[in-house]
This record gives structure tokens, C-alpha cells and sequence, in this order.
């Protein structure tokens, strides 16, 4: 299982797997603990969590519904 987290310091989102403690943002360099992040999303899969985020980035507007 994997988690798509917001990072506590810089906002940016980043993909992470559930048995992890900690996880260091690849943006903004932070070393968060998992219970201290965000979690915004659960994925089974890699490629399912990158679509998470894609959506994520993706303008409002833009959006498919």
C-alpha cells in the first residue's frame, strides 16, 4: 500500500509507502515522520499513486468530472 502525503513544511505532494516511519520530502528536503504528514490519499500501487497526484497538480478548471 502506498500513501500520497502533503509535506507538513512546503505543501508539495509526494508518494511514500505505508510501512515507513519517516520520509524526507524531495522538494523542500524535510524529514517528516509519517504520522506528521498529511496523508491525502491511500494507493494500492505506485502507478495508482502518481495518478493521485497528477490529479492533484492538475488546475481545478481542468479537471475531467
Amino acid at each position: 500500500m502506498y500513501l500520497v502525503v502533503s509535506c507538513p513544511k512546503c505543501g508539495n505532494y509526494s508518494v511514500v509507502r505505508d510501512n515507513v516511519k519517516t520520509h524526507q520530502c524531495p522538494y523542500c528536503g524535510y524529514v517528516m515522520r509519517i504520522e506528521e504528514a498529511i496523508i491525502i490519499a491511500r494507493a494500492k500501487n505506485g502507478r495508482e499513486a502518481r495518478e493521485i497526484i497528477l490529479k492533484l497538480k492538475t488546475p481545478r478548471e481542468l479537471r475531467r468530472v
